[in-house]
């Protein structure tokens, strides 16, 4: 197996674990609002890669000081990223700020040629568009999208939020061969948590322990997914595997089937036909050169 298929087949597991820690809270319908969720899922994940870091520092493993201030700001930019995100869905319409925030993969690609100095090909930048086209079908906004991005301030919001995420992937990119996976998911987890933290207990209104059991599931299954993660950008130039991020949405669609009974429309279908097409042609175009 290349390391290119490797670096796909990991991006795609990570995908669908991605997917199954955004269906968790839906499926709790417990009541927690998007940031306490957000610092629940940071709290688990710190605890779940806890004993994984001590077990590898017991064996030797470092963590090089001079890369402690850009995990700190991986940290920062998931924290806002997350943040930006949650209150443009909760100021303007939710599928017009989902629509924008597909748009981290164009900025991705963008800062993997100026940042990274990846050689970004027609083909990865137009698999990239179609992935984007097709996303934004599945979310399929509102007739008034188009009017509402120039014309309103949280659509700015939502893009900021966009370009912070692609920030995070781009520095994530930058750290996978400066730093052990389990040392760099401790030290990130840790700062997240303490950014998340004052927010979080700040709104209050908790809801009882005993509801939150599945949320609590989020931080395992994230820190599983951000192993792949991290694995995967090890194997392949990040501007070749962002659009196989965009599968996050259809083990979305079939996790919504499974878990909830909510079968995708025509347009949705459409939408996980071009995004399934360009992975595809990306494959073969990849594996040509």
């Amino acid at each position: 197996m290349s390391s290119q298929t490797k670096g796909v087949l990991l991006m795609l597991a990570a995908s669908f674990l991605f997917a199954v820690m955004f269906a968790l809270p839906k499926l709790a319908d417990a009541g927690l609002n998007g940031v306490q969720a957000t610092f629940l899922r940071y709290v688990t994940g710190f605890l779940t890669i806890l004993p994984l870091a001590y077990v590898t520092l017991r064996r030797g493993g470092t963590m090089p000081a001079k890369v402690l201030p850009l995990i700190a700001l991986r940290a920062l930019c998931g924290v806002t990223g997350v943040t930006a995100m949650i209150y443009a869905t909760t100021h303007m319409a939710y599928a017009d700020a989902m629509a924008i925030g597909f748009t981290d993969g164009v900025f991705v690609l963008a800062l993997a040629a100026l940042v990274l100095g990846e050689r970004v090909t027609a083909g990865r930048w137009m698999a990239a568009i179609v992935c984007l086209l097709g996303a934004v079908i599945v979310a399929q906004p509102s007739p008034e999208f188009l009017g509402r991005v120039w014309m309103e301030p949280v659509a700015g919001i939502a893009f900021l939020g966009a370009f912070i995420m692609a920030v995070e992937v781009t520095v994530i990119k930058h750290l996978t061969h400066r730093v052990g996976a389990t040392i760099l998911l401790l030290y990130t987890n840790g700062f997240a948590l303490l950014l998340a933290a004052g927010p979080a207990l700040w709104i209050g209104n908790w809801p009882p322990l005993g509801d939150l059991a599945i949320y609590a599931l989020m931080g395992p299954v994230a820190i599983a997914g951000q192993f792949l993660f991290i694995y995967s950008l090890r194997c392949a130039d990040v501007s070749a595997l962002v659009p196989y991020k965009y599968s996050t949405l259809i083990y979305a669609g079939l996790l919504g089937i499974v878990l909830f009974g909510q079968w995708p429309d025509a347009l949705t279908l459409i939408g996980v036909a071009l995004i399934i097409g360009a992975g595809v042609r990306l494959s073969r175009l990849e594996s040509r050169e």
